[in-house]
């Protein structure tokens, strides 16, 4: 589908939706409130692209606040609040982070609850039971792949032929994946989840921090092929990156990118305010536009690829948690093992 009948696309989705889809059941205390406020600092791990088209909304929505935005990838956020949190310094009123991070947070006491009214449009599993967070957004683990270096015949099916002699020094990774990692054990087991992340370090693949950067480079023709988010891989084809995606392997490891607010947030009627926005129809349909698969199931992903009932989908699970340092160590340890 071309770019410009994508846009046409969200232009009458917008038309649609635009007039009823305002975030009309924050309650006019929070509003208040957060006139007076004045400013709300969020960190996130979203996109530059995405950040910037929801805050613009945002900010276009209640022009009395300002978002302070600092962008970091998920380990380091995590590394940075709990740091914070350790020499009493409370900066960030929101975060919006994969919910098994915030998980983390939760068993630290960082997170406040907030049951936003429109937290009625995200589905249960895709919100924490005590209302600490709730997904705005899902991330899909694929293989990408660069179609102009990969012959339709040779495009891998499952997870195991990444594993193929060919693919030895051709495979772009995030070295901070233990969330993929934790996830495939839970899914596969312990033993062949080791085997095949063994198997994957012995094809010393490229290792480079982010899945945007991932994908720019698999477009660049850096690498063939690259574990990356699925989204990112629709949004650069769209605009006529040479690149796909496999949709048979099992399982697509899908994340909840979700959202929450700091329990020592200095400005707590702003960080409200942004959550009912981000969660309600019109804040949804911002991130659409950027072709993240919303968290409310009343909105379809921009293209049918991204469906997960097409998919062979399996849900990081937040009791992962528990565990979560662990399977980080194991992670790491792989793949040292396994670089040049």
């Amino acid at each position: 589908m071309s770019a410009f009948f994508i846009s046409l696309a969200v232009f009458f989705f917008y038309g649609i939706f635009g007039a009823s889809s305002l975030p009309a059941l924050t309650d006019a205390r929070v509003v208040e409130g957060a006139k007076k406020e004045g400013v709300v600092t969020y960190y996130t791990g979203l996109n530059l692209v995405a950040a910037q088209k929801l805050i613009g909304a945002f900010e276009k929505r209640y022009p009395f606040l300002k978002i302070q935005l600092a962008r970091h990838g998920h380990v380091q956020l995590r590394t940075k609040i709990l740091t914070e949190a350790l020499t009493g310094a409370h900066h960030f009123d929101l975060v919006s982070m994969p919910a098994i991070e915030l998980q983390l947070l939760k068993k630290r006491g960082i997170l406040a609850s907030y049951r936003s009214p429109e937290g009625e449009g995200i589905p249960q599993g895709l919100k924490d039971e005590e209302g600490l967070w709730a997904a705005i957004y899902i991330t899909q683990f694929i293989v990408g792949y660069n179609n102009r270096m990969v012959a339709k015949e040779e495009v891998p099916k499952a997870w195991e032929d990444l594993l193929r002699p060919q693919w030895k020094q051709k495979i772009g990774l995030d070295p901070d994946a233990p969330l993929w990692y934790a996830s495939l054990t839970e899914y596969w087991g312990k033993e062949k989840t080791v085997k095949f992340m063994r198997g994957l370090a012995d094809q010393k693949p490229h290792l480079r921090r982010g899945y945007t950067l991932l994908t720019q480079m698999m477009v660049a023709g850096e690498f063939p092929l690259a574990i990356v988010h699925a989204h990112k891989v629709e949004e650069m084809k769209t605009n006529g990156a040479p690149i796909d995606w496999v949709k048979t392997v099992d399982p697509v490891i899908t994340s909840a990118h979700s959202i929450a607010i700091s329990e020592r947030a200095p400005h707590p009627n702003a960080a409200r305010l942004f959550v009912d926005y981000i969660l309600s129809k019109e804040g949804q349909l911002v991130l659409h536009q950027a072709f993240l698969v919303p968290g409310r199931t009343d909105i379809p992903p921009l293209v049918p690829s991204l469906d997960q009932g097409k998919l062979k989908v399996h849900y990081v699970q937040p009791g992962l948690a528990e565990r979560y340092d662990q399977y980080d160590k194991e992670f790491h340890q792989i793949f040292r093992a396994g670089s040049p």
